[in-house]
């Protein structure tokens, strides 16, 4: 009897360790979703490799005619284009390299990787666990302000997380409602979103974590074009975009940034901090599989690596080199985790 009591206690005691490691594990995984369960996650697990066959882990790179005799290959998203474009050229003169560069979308970017058909891509977004491919590595440049926009007659000048999620979910649906330093005025709000990446974490992800919480009143727009001319012309729109984007679009200077708790997005230290955490995050890749890798390449990845802070500062994008200094995660160059 005192044995099977004995053994009944042990179970429970191995059990209740087991339930509390295994709960320690699972609060610790969600930390930042139990904080703030509306917001996705920044970034996906840099070690879950995406499962490619053997005949695509054994072929090698292959351009397409825009590279035809190049020795380098880069395919860019259309922000980091820009962006990058002076260091490469400038690297290209040096060594006397002829380096062709596409410019494109994450998607463009992400497909060229896949295809192999470059040696370098760049994407606005972390990436998502299928663009995690076999040989390839990401390093990231750095982040940038997602801003918040509505037309400059708004008066409206701060609005709270609460208030602004509440906006994009559709339950608050006049700006006369928000609780404001301003007088706001009694018209409706007109959401514009822009669902891109779908499948990759951060950018629009951190306002709302999935495109199921954003009100079936939003207007879902399909280029950052579309996005600027709607927030510009509907009465009452909000949407969102990085602020490089409003300023190359922005012409006319009709849009105005809101700030967010207090924070404005063109306050670099807000967002370091970690106190602006609206976002997107430029990355590039480069092959690190021994039949993948080219050389020259990756000597150009190593010079835009150690560039970082002469990116133009007219594009928003603060450099990985301020984010590690602040505590921010890297995994090798990738950013993996914001500061606690």
């Amino acid at each position: 009897m005192k044995r099977n009591i004995f053994n009944t206690l042990s179970a429970l005691i191995v059990a209740l360790l087991c339930a509390l490691c295994f709960n320690y594990a699972v609060s610790a995984a969600d930390k930042t979703a139990a904080k703030d369960p509306l917001r996705g996650i920044p970034f996906s697990d840099p070690k879950k490799i995406f499962k490619m066959s053997d005949e695509w882990i054994k072929a090698p790179i292959k351009y397409e005619s825009w590279a035809k005799g190049a020795d380098i290959a880069v395919a860019l998203d259309q922000q980091i284009y820009p962006a990058l474009l002076p260091l490469i050229r400038e690297y290209e003169k040096q060594n006397g390299l002829k380096i062709a560069v596409e410019e494109g979308t994450c998607g463009i970017a992400a497909g060229a990787v896949s295809k192999k058909t470059v040696d370098i891509s760049g994407m606005c977004c972390p990436p998502g666990e299928v663009d995690r491919l076999p040989g390839l590595k990401y390093l990231n440049l750095g982040i940038g302000s997602l801003a918040i926009l509505v037309n400059k007659d708004n008066p409206v000048e701060n609005i709270s997380t609460a208030d602004l999620r509440n906006i994009f979910r559709g339950k608050v649906d006049k700006w006369s409602q928000l609780k404001t330093d301003k007088k706001a005025q009694d018209i409706e709000i007109k959401p514009i979103i822009r669902l891109h990446c779908k499948n990759r974490p951060g950018h629009w992800c951190l306002l709302l974590g999935s495109e199921d919480l954003f009100s079936p009143r939003a207007m879902d727009v399909g280029s950052i074009a579309d996005m600027l001319a709607q927030v510009a012309s509907v009465k009452g729109a909000v949407g969102y975009e990085t602020l490089w984007m409003v300023d190359h679009h922005n012409k006319n200077s009709v849009l105005k940034a809101l700030s967010i708790d207090g924070y404005s997005p063109y306050d670099n230290s807000a967002l370091i901090s970690g106190k602006y955490n609206i976002y997107r995050t430029f990355n590039i890749t480069a092959w690190n599989a021994p039949n993948l890798i080219n050389e020259k390449a990756a000597k150009l990845v190593d010079y835009i690596m150690k560039n970082l802070e002469r990116i133009d500062k007219s594009y928003y994008i603060v450099p990985a080199t301020e984010l590690r200094k602040a505590g921010w995660k890297f995994d090798g160059n990738e950013l993996v985790g914001e500061p606690n």
